[in-house]
């Protein structure tokens, strides 16, 4: 059994979200958008307590203050469907349960097949009641032949073997699911089914490490540890100590303690006669702690406690023994553990980083294995080719006045689809991980992305952005693509994803003057070329194709007639003379260099054309409404 789908309303920022969960779902985006915020959720619906929310909990715009989470589980077992009862019953291939909490209460329900008349018996609250509502129906209704019973429990009982029998005869129904569903009192039913562990980015491995109730370790110690006979023995220990004590207690306090009551008697007789002062021993029982154990980092000779330890090594340890907590649960039949961990870079070096990603989607293809992973990241290390698809990116809207939350998810195939017919499976495979990997890593966490062709393009408009405000402040990244060609793929999986972007490109409208020794047929070539680049690249952008486009800026791309270079010549004149100064002091170069045309951009005096700085206030807004 595992997570298929989440819905959850008016909890913090998240206004109205409904997500697909995969073996491994991966939440990015900007901070405070409501990554943490859908992992929080679901600790509370199972984990948490109606005490555990209040009213600051709900989303700020919300009319009602009413909270609701609901999880839809898929990938059932028999196990599972014989645990679940009705909430599985008909051989459901899904189950639904959510929970809601309003005014300081919480109460869990389920979509359930139910028999009507039976879930009228069940709506009584008091067992009493239930018990003559069940008599009294089958004295009314012979023909069901439900046995005779006691009480309301065998009653329950009778009635829910009666469903099985007769799945035909269900009908589909919003059931109030009982107290014991989570295990807040009682068995569980889901108790070896579903175990959620949430590990937050303030949580302790000091505290995690101790063999305490709870504890990741404390969890460990229960399954790999067996106390049973152990815990036997020191019962054993504990009664014949206590035995032994009163033995000691008896020999050499008796007869003291009986010559003290006689004098204390015989003292209180001349105030009050009739009655006699005992002094006795008491003998507090005593209780023989459970067996505990203790966790220590073995270093050389030196062994020293967790807590003596860095931060990283902290974390690491703190993953480590989640996944064997995860192994250990996972490997009893039909069980799932889900690890929803809160930036599981936090504290590591970038190897480290990338060896906790490679570790937990290892952990959690082992189909053999009821595990299932979800973490909220701003680490690269994280993005994996073959886990796109399983990427949710979080972003930021306001709804009603308040600030709310949307979830954007998209495939392979869509960004292909974007593309165009022309983009054929095997050109996908061949780019994809490079633009999405090489290219794209950092873009996919930014509020706004500027994505140019190359280096000088994206030195100049760094530069602007220093000029006015870092652009890295708001969240905006300048990215290049390494040529004209791998601007649509990187656009495509940016815009698919819901990340605002601005693109910048050259129209060439004088490229092949710059190769004049070319033949002829290379001439026309090169002209064909860069014509189709221009129109493709005005397609993605739902504009009209043209040959050569003049020089413009729209509010989601800006085009050079020739190029950036030929324009700053033109435009900016005092940003050449700039650039050639850094070359001849040492600076810089006279050739394409990042470094130089952003240093330029930075040092000349005169103010930048209007153009480039349109580009800027253009991905600043963009930025703002994300």
């Amino acid at each position: 059994m595992r997570i298929q789908r989440v819905a959850i309303k008016n909890y913090w920022c998240l206004r109205d979200v409904d997500i697909r969960f995969d073996e491994v779902t991966t939440f990015i985006g900007p901070n405070g958008v409501g990554k943490s915020a859908v992992l929080r959720a679901l600790d509370w619906f199972f984990n948490g307590t109606a005490q555990s929310l209040t009213d600051e909990d709900v989303w700020a715009g919300a009319d009602r203050k009413q909270i609701s989470v609901e999880v839809q589980f898929c990938d059932l077992t028999e196990l599972d469907r014989a645990a679940l009862g009705k909430y599985a019953a008909g051989g459901a291939q899904t189950v639904r349960l959510w929970r809601r909490w309003e005014d300081g209460t919480a109460k869990l329900s389920g979509h359930a097949q139910a028999y009507p008349a039976f879930e009228d018996v069940r709506r009584l609250e008091r067992a009493g009641e239930r018990t003559a509502a069940y008599r009294a129906l089958r004295d009314a209704r012979p023909e069901l032949g439900l046995p005779a019973v006691r009480g309301a429990q065998v009653a329950e009982e009778a009635m829910s073997a009666w469903e099985r029998e007769h799945p035909e005869e269900l009908v589909a129904t919003e059931l109030t699911a009982d107290g014991h569903f989570f295990g807040f009192a009682g068995q569980a039913k889901m108790t070896g089914l579903f175990d959620y562990v949430f590990v937050s980015a303030d949580l302790r491995a000091v505290e995690e490490g101790r063999d305490a109730k709870g504890s990741v370790i404390g969890r460990i110690m229960d399954q790999a540890v067996d106390r049973t006979q152990a815990e036997k023995d020191l019962l054993e220990l504990q009664a014949v100590f206590n035995d032994d004590r009163g033995k000691i207690h008896a020999e050499h306090f008796e007869a003291q303690l009986d010559e003290l009551s006689d004098e204390l008697t015989r003292e209180v007789e001349h105030l009050t006669r009739g009655r006699r002062l005992r002094v006795s021993s008491h003998i507090p029982e005593l209780r023989v702690p459970q067996a505990q154990f203790q966790v220590s980092v073995e270093d050389g000779t030196a062994s020293t406690r967790v807590d003596q330890q860095g931060h990283g090594f902290q974390r690491a340890l703190l993953i480590t023994a989640l996944r064997v907590l995860a192994e250990r649960n996972a490997s009893e039949a039909s069980r799932t553990v889900f690890l929803a961990i809160e930036e599981p870079e936090l504290f590591q070096h970038p190897l480290q980083a990338r060896t906790f990603a490679s570790v937990l989607r290892t952990l959690a293809a082992q189909t053999v294995r009821g595990v299932q992973i979800a973490y909220a990241t701003h680490s690269p290390y994280f993005l994996e080719a073959e886990g796109f698809d399983q990427i949710r990116r979080i972003s930021r809207t306001v709804e009603d006045g308040a600030p709310s939350s949307r979830v954007h998810a998209t495939t392979q195939d869509e960004v292909r689809h974007r593309l165009g017919a022309a983009v054929s499976e095997w050109h996908m495979s061949q780019q994809f991980a490079r633009a999405y990997l090489t290219q794209l890593p950092e873009a996919m966490f930014a509020r706004a992305v500027i994505l140019t062709e190359g280096v000088s393009d994206k030195g100049v408009l760094e530069g602007c952005g220093l000029r006015l405000d870092p652009l890295n402040s708001n969240g905006i990244i300048v990215i290049e693509v390494g040529g004209k060609q791998n601007l649509p793929l990187a656009h495509a999986i940016l815009t698919s994803l819901g990340i605002p972007t601005f693109m910048v490109f050259d129209g060439d409208a004088r490229h092949a003057e710059r190769r004049p020794k070319d033949s002829d047929q290379d001439f026309k070539g090169r002209i064909e070329t860069e014509r189709k680049k221009n129109h493709r690249l005005l397609t993605l952008l739902n504009e009209t194709p043209e040959d050569w486009p003049q020089t413009k800026v729209t509010k989601n791309y800006a085009v050079f007639h020739d190029t950036l270079e030929n324009f700053l010549d033109d435009e900016w004149p005092d940003w050449a003379i700039k650039k050639k100064e850094l070359a001849t002091q040492g600076h810089g170069t006279e050739k394409k260099n990042e470094h130089t045309y952003r240093q330029a951009t930075l040092e000349t005096e005169a103010d930048p054309p209007a153009l480039l700085m349109t580009i800027i206030d253009h991905a600043l807004l963009m930025a703002k409404e994300n």
